[in-house]
């Protein structure tokens, strides 16, 4: 059971191709993808927007747990390759240049998404491909539909990955695997994508969203201190010496001592109940 610790600080931005629903009793967010007849391609336009959703959501919005999904068939086809298409066409765009600055806005909002201090639950209702794909590893944990695919598909048109595919998978899979799988560039259905731990379960795809609410729900019931400090423990463990990485412990534990949450937690387990994470 979750119980909202405050109001959120403002309303959810306006956007055309995605779509911010916030269940305010439970503190769980749905960023949806809202492209349908695109396969939820990312367009210029979604690419700007999801800087500002993903902002907005590490920001100001005071949740406890967020889902990822796509609307209709798929969850990301990747980037809109009929804006490549006219870039190729056309004299009078030069391509590397509107491609380097989407790339550097993509990133930023991947970035803020890693920003972000509760859990991301991708709920991958169909194809995420490219950047979709991208999007995917870069949720904290993730439920396929088993009507899901995964595909890297940048070697398809001679694209070099972005979003974070080369950052992500490595650390999923380990890299001589992610080189494999980015070489190889298979259709990867949903029980592969289990076999190969990139998701953490394929359930029926009516069940998608209440699996992942479910999950969801789960997570926002736990101390958020506790979350975010694993997430940001996890998050930094490769790049840090030990000795960096220690200290960084040291502090988070000491500063979960100062929370109510710790101090109702360890009442609670010499009192044999369950604890209820208020966020404080």
């Amino acid at each position: 059971m979750t119980t909202q610790t405050e109001p959120l600080t403002s309303s959810p931005p306006e956007l055309n191709t995605l779509k911010i629903e916030i269940d305010d009793g439970a503190n769980i967010g749905t960023l949806t993808l809202d492209r349908p007849d695109a396969f939820n391609a990312m367009s210029p336009e979604m690419i700007g927007e999801l800087t500002v959703a993903f902002a907005w959501l590490a920001d100001r919005a005071t949740l406890r747990a967020l889902i990822v999904t796509g609307a209709g068939k798929a969850f990301c086809a990747g980037g809109d390759v009929n804006w490549f298409k006219t870039g190729v066409e056309s004299e009078d765009i030069d391509l590397p240049s509107e491609v380097r600055r989407g790339a550097e806005a993509l990133h930023a909002a991947i970035v803020d998404l890693r920003r972000i201090p509760y859990p991301v639950v991708a709920a991958v209702n169909g194809p995420a491909a490219g950047a979709g794909f991208s999007l995917a590893l870069a949720c904290d944990t993730r439920i396929a539909s088993e009507k899901a695919f995964f595909a890297c598909a940048y070697g398809r048109i001679g694209a070099s990955p972005d979003g974070g595919m080369t950052y992500f998978l490595p650390r999923v899979v380990g890299p001589s695997r992610a080189l494999e799988i980015l070489l190889d560039d298979p259709d990867m259905k949903a029980e592969a994508a289990l076999a190969e731990k990139l998701v953490a379960e394929v359930v029926p795809a009516d069940e998608l969203i209440d699996r992942a609410r479910a999950k969801a729900e789960k997570l926002a019931a736990m101390a958020p201190h506790y979350v975010r400090m694993a997430k940001t423990l996890v998050g930094g463990s490769i790049e840090h010496t030990l000795t960096e990485h220690l200290q960084l412990e040291r502090h988070g534990i000491a500063d979960s001592m100062a929370t109510e949450d710790l101090r109702n937690g360890v009442e609670t387990f010499f009192g044999g109940g369950t604890p209820e994470f208020r966020g404080r």
